[in-house]
């Protein structure tokens, strides 16, 4: 039987969305594998993940944005790391059902 109420409020649900939209994308998921233990630049992610470095600025400028990801300069450089600890956990469980 389905009852009237929900879990969570709309906006959780939207903010939900959001997170869902960021991770729906196999290179911003590789992307995430590769920050989720050390921080990493754009040039190593491009190079690894053989896609542009515009290509890979834009995946990281969506996880940043929805707090997926921090990033911090270091001269001329930035470094990218997961910074949500859940991600870890995402990446456990679709890893077994798959």
């Amino acid at each position: 039987m389905v009852t009237n109420k929900l879990s969570y409020t709309p906006k959780v649900y939207e903010q939900m969305a959001e997170l869902f939209k960021a991770i729906a994308n196999s290179k911003r998921l590789e992307i995430l594998s590769m920050t989720m233990n050390f921080e990493v630049t754009v040039n190593e992610l491009s190079k690894v993940l053989k896609v542009r470095k515009s290509n890979t600025s834009q995946h990281l400028k969506i996880l940043r944005l929805t707090g997926l990801v921090k990033s911090r300069r270091q001269g001329k450089n930035i470094f990218y790391k997961v910074t949500n600890p859940q991600i870890k956990s995402i990446f456990e469980v679709t890893g077994k059902s798959t």
